[in-house]
């Protein structure tokens, strides 16, 4: 409907091109601070988060406007078809989002990059599009929560958060963008109806219910996990804050100190030498190391992950995704100081990730990516390759200790020696459990050789693997042998642990499904199946926490139909449905079936009569 549109466009002008010149000159005025393209990613959510507020902002003024009863005959009473008439707004939207939020963004770029020699790269204008995506999502999401008769219909506000704010490529993350305001399209087109307080067909009900579904199990996941952490704190009886920590314990373990890690690890050793060692630990031949980065930067990430920039001298390097180089420019008289490769300054290999740099390892600084190891060697910043590893093995941290330098993987911990020159030899520790679930490594130099200490239990307030310590003892010769195991108790109550499966494990599995299957960049467990969480043991305690929730949500969802607008077929699939997918199917069921009062109740008894006689 053309008339309607440019009506839209009309009412609204002057506050867009309003918006987009102060939306410009707030770029301008930030690029003199901080470089915005290649800032931190908390500046990047902070401005994600006040375009999806316009959004919002721009729908619950169009929308609360036209919900006026006599507007809203006025708009939906004529003689053209209401996808019409909700196409004309979603474009309207569109365009002015475009204009106010896209426009002065790519503006901003442009001038950059051509008066400037900051780096800009084609993931900057697909940042600009998600941005501008983003207000249309949370357009549509404002417009079906003011539209829909539940005052609950704000919990769709979590869609656009759990499906785009990935650190993916810009392709993944602009598709789920795409898909998420296509989701929020069909939710809007359901409520977009001339009688807004009539009950929703089939269709409808279904298009609504699965992303409600989805929406009221995160809702319910984080705030259950506040609340419950935030009763714990009040209590004083958080285990990360309660003083002491609980025995034999995640937290104890990592309060101790790294001798005392290793002793506890030795504690229980049925090996004739471990009480030496545990007499003879000195903390000045003993190292540590955690997985430092779990996680790198993917090429073509919009935001930044990993490092973006460094200085050395007066020359500001920051890396460019479109070359994987860095790109040097003076900070004084801001001219072109060249390429920054995998070999160091004036170089053009390429990284094969995001590097990473760590400084202060016994004087030394490194540089790795997910692949390639390289130390610096100054002055001159050159690079020097130290280790290759290749396939799905990748880089975790590094460390030095006396003579050999120890190199942290996805599946080993690699000890190289000497820690100067080329390394020419090495001994290696197979991780013995999933690297995901690793929190820290220790590491101490006897007479007989070297220990190892891997303690587990990163991810187990997640439901993961239960915390443990094993310790290795790898001879002069390179042989490893096993030599102590120690088993930590758990922190948290076991349904706190695995909260997120026994809400919902279907609506858990849908949840996680996406993470499983995008390239977030994240570091994976070797040789481990990319779908293995979703298989995960769980136990008896969990099950019967599960089974209870979907019975509750099945005897609820058969409490609350009773006095709804639902035929008997409709009520039985409801019913079905929360017993499937638990509490939070009963959740959406609340919201998009309210209750009758007693007059509504006798008055829709006829209908449902006839529903049941037809």
């Amino acid at each position: 409907m053309p008339d309607f549109f440019l009506a839209e466009l009309r009412r609204f002008r002057n506050g867009a091109a309003a918006y987009a010149l102060a939306n410009l000159v707030v770029l301008t005025v930030l690029q003199q601070i901080v470089d915005v393209p290649n800032a931190p990613v908390g500046l990047h959510i902070i401005m994600l988060g006040f375009y999806m507020l316009s959004g919002l902002a721009l729908a619950v003024f169009q929308f609360g406007s036209y919900r006026q009863p006599s507007r809203w005959i006025w708009l939906q009473h004529r003689p053209v078809h209401r996808a019409r008439l909700l196409a004309a707004l979603v474009l309207a939207a569109a365009a002015l989002i475009a204009l106010a939020v896209a426009l002065p963004l790519c503006a901003a770029l442009l001038m950059q990059d051509h008066y400037t020699r900051n780096v800009i790269d084609a993931r900057h204008y697909a940042g600009a599009a998600y941005l501008a995506l983003s207000a249309l999502c949370a357009w549509l999401a404002g417009g079906y929560i003011m539209l829909h008769r539940s005052r609950w219909a704000f919990v769709v506000l979590v869609l656009p958060v759990v499906l785009t704010m990935r650190l993916a490529t810009a392709a993944t993350v602009l598709g789920l963008t795409l898909a998420c305001a296509a989701i929020l399209l069909a939710l809007l087109y359901t409520v977009f109806r001339p009688n807004r307080s009539a009950a929703d067909d089939t269709v409808a009900t279904a298009a609504s219910a699965i992303p409600l579904q989805v929406c009221c199990y995160v809702a319910l996941l984080w705030a259950g996990s506040m609340l419950y952490q935030a009763g714990l704190v009040a209590a004083g009886a958080h285990p990360l804050v309660r003083e002491p920590a609980p025995a034999g314990g995640l937290t104890e373990t990592r309060r101790f100190k790294p001798v005392e890690t290793l002793r506890a690890g030795l504690a229980g050793s049925v090996d004739p030498r471990a009480a030496a060692w545990r007499a003879a630990l000195d903390p000045q031949a003993l190292a540590s190391l955690a997985p430092i980065f779990r996680q790198y930067g993917v090429r073509d990430l919009m935001t930044t992950q990993g490092m973006a920039r460094f200085v050395q001298g007066d020359t500001i390097w920051t890396f460019s995704h479109d070359r994987m180089l860095f790109r040097g420019v003076d900070a004084r008289t801001r001219t072109d100081q060249g390429v920054f490769g995998a070999g160091g300054p004036g170089t053009r290999e390429r990284f094969d990730t995001v590097p990473e740099s760590l400084g202060g390892i016994r004087g030394s600084r490194w540089f790795f990516d997910a692949h390639n190891l390289y130390r610096v060697d100054e002055p001159g910043m050159r690079l020097r390759h130290v280790l290759r590893v290749d396939g799905q093995e990748q880089l975790g941290a590094v460390t030095v200790l006396g003579q050999r330098i120890l190199v942290l993987t996805n599946h080993r911990l690699a000890l190289l020696a000497p820690a100067t020159g080329a390394p020419s030899s090495s001994a290696n520790v197979t991780l013995p459990l999933p690297f995901g679930d690793l929190d820290r490594v220790y590491v101490a130099q006897f007479a007989e050789g070297t220990l190892v200490s891997l303690v587990y239990g990163h991810r187990e307030f997640d439901g993961a693997l239960p915390a443990q310590q094993i310790t290795y003892l790898v001879d002069p010769s390179a042989r490893v042998q096993e030599v102590a195991r120690r088993s930590m108790a758990h922190d948290f109550a076991p349904l706190y642990e695995h909260r997120s499966w026994w809400i919902s494990p279907a609506l858990h599995a849908l949840v996680e499904l996406p993470d499983l299957l995008i390239d977030a960049g994240t570091i994976p467990d070797y040789g481990v199946n990319r779908f293995a969480p979703l298989l995960q043991a769980r136990p008896a305690t969990v099950w019967t926490a599960a089974l209870a929730a979907a019975l509750l949500a099945g005897a609820g969802a058969l409490w609350w139909t009773r006095r709804t607008r639902l035929g008997r077929t409709a009520r039985t699939v409801w019913c079905l449905a929360c017993l499937l997918l638990g509490v939070p199917a009963l959740l959406s069921l609340m919201i998009l079936q309210p209750r009758l009062r007693a007059a509504g109740l006798a008055a829709a008894a006829p209908e449902r009569l006839r529903v049941r006689a037809g």
